[in-house]
């Protein structure tokens, strides 16, 4: 006898967190000049990006992001989902110049995925994130951290005349 499966569905709401960082204008120049030092490697679509560099590499941008610009942000994030702890995973840079783009994809195996727009000269080349079929609106600009599942479909799509720069990394909050 051939047995059934039944799946039910239950519909959550999700958020796109945004947080404005605050020591952005601190640091953005001294980021840009750390990637600037890192290797001109290209990453699909996207200008340079340092991806698929090795995981040792070392990548002083990243450094300094984790110790002095992010580390609020993220006990903003943890205190939101009421978490004990939480840790990153990996992070990676993506610079944009005219035409370069990041076609829709998702990052598997992290809790959340998070972009900070250290340049974002037009809003409207921010980060776009799908739920279902329906991109979802949101307000971003230069200098901000978005926080989202990391299950969720996002792209970067054909970028304008100026250079856009983000920092992604994946997260996970810890519990118990």
């Amino acid at each position: 006898m051939e047995q059934k499966c039944m799946m039910q569905i239950k519909k959550i709401n999700s958020e796109i967190i945004k947080i404005s960082v605050k020591e952005h204008k601190f640091y953005k120049e001294t980021l840009l000049n750390l990637i600037d030092e890192m290797p001109d490697t290209s990453y699909e679509s996207v200008s340079k990006s340092d991806w698929n560099l090795p995981r040792d590499f070392t990548r002083k941008y990243l450094d300094l992001f984790y110790e002095k610009v992010i580390e609020s942000s993220m006990k903003k994030l943890q205190d939101y989902h009421k978490a004990d702890d939480w840790s990153i995973s990996n992070g990676w840079f993506q610079q944009y110049k005219k035409d370069s783009l990041h076609e829709w994809h998702n990052h598997n195996g992290a809790n959340f995925t998070n972009v900070y727009f250290l340049e974002l000269p037009d809003f409207k080349f921010k980060t776009k994130i799908k739920v279902g079929d329906d991109v979802i609106e949101y307000e971003a600009e230069e200098g901000d951290l978005i926080s989202f599942p990391a299950y969720l479909l996002h792209t970067s799509e054909k970028n304008g005349d100026s250079r856009k720069t983000v920092i992604a990394f994946n997260s996970d909050f810890k519990y118990g």
